[in-house]
């Protein structure tokens, strides 16, 4: 399955990968990248990226991400932000909020905790009774 859309560089398929946690490797920490990540390992701590966050379906991630998009095919325990789309795949087990522009589950996903859909419009107030 392609991520997200099929208009867009895959971080995959189109070369613009800057950083893997292979599968054998456990981070403890806090990593921020400019670029798109692939965790195929375990990782604890905060992840902040300007790109795209893909946990693979050997991956595990305890603590919040946060990443322009996100697509999750492994399982996180903690807060999920995408300023754009976030994906839970099929085979994806979350435990934690929620938040992105746009949220797509697939059917067999599994997810506990709140879900919050922002747009980047800003919202307009209700009028004040006087």
């Amino acid at each position: 399955m392609a991520m997200f859309s099929k208009d867009k560089r895959s971080p995959i398929l189109g070369g613009g990968l800057d950083s893997i946690i292979g599968e054998n490797a456990r981070l403890k920490g806090e990593l921020i990248s400019k670029g798109s990540i692939n965790v195929a390992g375990e990782f604890e701590g905060t992840i902040k990226v300007d790109g795209e966050v893909i946990i693979s379906p050997s991956g595990k991630v305890v603590g919040e991400l946060h990443g322009l998009t996100v697509s999750v095919s492994g399982r996180v325990d903690g807060n999920i932000y995408a300023k754009e789309t976030l994906e839970i795949c099929k085979t994806g087990r979350v435990n934690g909020d929620m938040s992105g522009g746009r949220i797509i589950i697939e059917e067999g996903a599994a997810y506990h905790g709140r879900v919050k859909v922002e747009s980047g419009q800003p919202q307009q107030q209700p009028p004040q009774a006087v």
